[in-house]
């Protein structure tokens, strides 16, 4: 979302010029010495708009909109000016006699122009200063330079440009209250210059995200990515960033991707100004984070080799964290990941039905019972120490890794809330039931729905690859189950949320979650039918690799 209309400060600086112009050529030389040609009017007003405009416009003269008032400012316009009138004189002559004019004018156009530049700036900060005042002529300033400069003056930012919503008074809310609540919370971290965009990204069911760009003194633009931390799924905020903290450095410091860039494979926390690395206030709780730039996510794999390299990062990212003592990550979400809780719970929300909504989902809850003795299989092994607790992403849904856009190779592995202690048999699932669903997550037609095998075989070898030596063989004879699994688990957890009113995810339109469950609950249902199939994908994959497992001991 765009603060800064730099096309105002260029707008006055045309008039100004054409002001300068007619006044000079036409009225002092013209009048007291002879009318210029008109093709020669037209060659002098090209010439300087090119020269003089093209350099302030190269030089990036109306980025510094945002900090009128600096004394490097005044003197970046200058120099800039200099180097442009300075180039427009030197042609004006070499011009051809017929186009030509004596100097001076020239001389005085672009004398004109620069005194006019700093003039005008040198104004802007008066008018500002004084609209300050809490006085009748102050409020009266106030109210011009809102409207000539779109510029709040009772901003802490000297600079700082209202959007055109604000200007007319009807400034955009994200759900979060004004943009430029955002833009002030943007300013409680230690960051590197002036807000200048805030784009909201409509991406992910539970925290709200912003792509935060600042820019320099030296006009280096700045990237970072903002979070205001959704408390009713996070309430210990505290655990969460301890979390977050130890996570991102520990993985900064040791995983790589293969498209990784000079910052890693990890976002890095930005600290608050006072050194936590969360602000809150009465708009919530938020944090700061680098930015990735020519990246991209998506949600469904594009093709095949996508999807392997998304195993391979996955299995990367948890074999990455086996070195991590488990006491120090704080379970953030208890039973997270423990399906058969998941199923209580959907049964409590049945029995409540808050929202009167149980009458359209009863074909739902049908299918989910008829297989809730099934839930446990993994948390019952987990419980019992049959598989080793190991932490664990708890989130690897596809779009939770961002791609190179010049190499197409993962670069990063975000969304690191629900890294807690786990098993990888439940990461596994996750991707598994993303990434091979051949229909977007809240189809509404579910015969678009289905597993994809080849891109199911593609994510186990990848992922297998990257950590099968490190599974134990009951941990890879459970693995046929855990999409199957993880699957229900979704489609418990988005039904469960729908008849609870949409209090844990973010929704777009009332029966998103409800559509979501479907979707969920239909690839339970092809998975089911595909299963020995899966099961003769996994044994060849633990042969090649030679790892001492058999997919088929165990029943569904």
């Amino acid at each position: 979302y765009r603060l800064a209309p730099r096309w105002m400060a260029f707008f006055y600086d045309v008039f100004g010029l054409l002001a300068s112009f007619f006044l000079v050529f036409v009225f002092i030389y013209g009048r007291m010495v002879k009318p210029i040609p008109a093709v020669a009017l037209v060659s002098h007003l090209t010439l300087s708009f090119f020269f003089i405009l093209g350099m302030r416009l190269l030089l990036k003269v109306y980025n510094l909109i945002l900090r009128y008032g600096s004394p490097k400012s005044f003197l970046r316009l200058f120099l800039v000016d200099l180097v442009g009138c300075g180039l427009y004189l030197v042609v004006c002559c070499f011009l051809p006699r017929f186009y030509s004019v004596p100097l001076w004018p020239s001389i005085l156009y672009v004398g004109i122009v620069m005194v006019i530049s700093q003039i005008s700036r040198l104004l802007y900060c008066v008018l500002f200063k004084i609209a300050q005042r809490d006085t009748g002529f102050g409020h009266f300033t106030g109210k011009l330079v809102r409207f000539f400069a779109m510029v709040d003056p009772h901003e802490e930012q000297e600079g700082k440009v209202l959007s055109f919503e604000e200007w007319i008074g009807k400034a955009k809310d994200y759900g979060v209250g004004p943009i430029n609540e955002v833009q002030r919370v943007a300013r409680q971290f230690q960051i590197t210059g002036d807000v200048t965009d805030i784009i909201p990204i409509n991406k992910g069911y539970i925290n709200r995200t912003y792509h935060i760009c600042t820019l320099s003194v030296h006009n280096h633009v700045h990237h970072y990515t903002l979070q205001r931390i959704n408390t009713n799924v996070f309430p210990d905020v505290d655990s969460l960033m301890a979390n977050y903290e130890l996570v991102t450095k520990h993985l900064h410091d040791k995983m790589l991707l293969p498209g990784h860039t000079e910052q890693g494979s990890v976002q890095r926390l930005k600290m608050t100004k006072d050194g936590k690395p969360y602000f809150r206030d009465d708009s919530g709780s938020w944090r700061m984070m680098s930015h990735f730039t020519e990246v991209y996510g998506m949600d469904i794999p594009d093709s095949p080799e996508t999807f392997y390299y998304a195993g391979q990062s996955f299995g990367t990212f948890v074999k990455c964290m086996a070195d991590v003592p488990i006491d120090q990550i704080h379970e953030v979400i208890p039973n997270f990941h423990n399906t058969y809780s998941r199923y209580l719970a959907l049964e409590e929300a049945i029995s409540k039905d808050s929202v009167h909504r149980l009458k359209d989902v009863w074909e739902e809850v049908e299918f989910i019972r008829a297989r809730k003795d099934r839930f446990h299989i993994i948390s019952d092994a987990l419980e019992s120490g049959k598989i080793p607790t190991r932490i664990c992403h708890n989130d690897c849904s596809l779009n939770n890794i961002l791609f190179s856009e010049k190499t197409h190779l993962p670069v990063a592995i975000i969304d690191l809330d629900t890294v807690m202690p786990s098993t990888p048999l439940y990461d596994y699932g996750d991707s598994m039931r993303i990434g091979t669903n051949t229909a977007k997550d809240d189809e509404k037609d579910l015969n678009k729905v289905s597993c994809d095998l080849n891109l199911y075989k593609q994510y186990a070898r990848g992922y297998l690859e990257a950590c099968g030596d490190m599974l134990t063989k009951e941990e890879l004879e459970l693995l046929p189950f855990a999409s199957m699994i993880i699957t229900s688990e979704d489609g418990i957890r988005f039904l469960a949320d729908y008849l609870n009113g949409d209090t844990y995810y973010n929704v777009f339109y009332p029966t998103q979650n409800l559509d979501r469950a479907r979707t969920q609950l239909k690839l339970v249902e092809d998975m089911e039918k595909k299963e020995n199939r899966i099961r003769a994908i996994l044994k060849s994959i633990y042969s090649e690799l030679h790892l001492d497992a058999d997919p088929f001991r165990l029943k569904w």
